[in-house]
């Protein structure tokens, strides 16, 4: 077991990496500048920096959500293991939501594109008792 967990971490580690140096050396091409704002043994998340952006009373950012397992939505629809979402964020009362996504079927947002779409106004919520969602909030609102 704690050789399976060395191994995850270390697979996330090396992720972590390849995100940095390939934003490094993308130079002009891709601009985005990720920041890992949480991590656990199945999920890494990183928001992009530069795509942080203000309409009306509300922040929004794109967020890159790898998991080491294949994720659904709901017990077997797209199977993907990244998301690529654009969230909305409500910094005075710590409430977001979705606008955007891209589930991929690799990790770090690689991979066939499993399903994209967009609403055309979030459903904000609040969830101060996930720590993944805490993080994302105080980075975005922070930028």
């Amino acid at each position: 077991m704690l050789k399976g967990n060395v191994m995850k971490t270390m697979r996330w580690l090396i992720a972590a990496l390849l995100i940095t140096a390939s934003a490094a050396f993308a130079g002009e091409a891709f601009a985005e500048e990720w920041s890992l704002v949480a991590k656990d043994a199945d999920e890494i998340v990183f928001v992009d920096r530069t795509s942080i952006f203000e309409v009306g009373d509300l922040k929004k950012a794109r967020v890159l959500r790898s998991f080491s397992s294949v994720q659904t939505v709901g017990d077997t629809a797209f199977p993907h293991k990244s998301e690529i979402l654009l969230y909305a964020v409500r910094c005075e009362d710590r409430s977001i939501g979705f606008e955007e996504w891209t589930m991929t079927a690799g990790e770090i947002g690689t991979g066939a594109t499993v399903w994209t779409g967009q609403i055309e106004q979030p459903s904000l919520y609040q969830d101060p008792t996930d720590p993944t969602i805490v993080s994302m909030i105080a980075s975005v609102c922070s930028g």
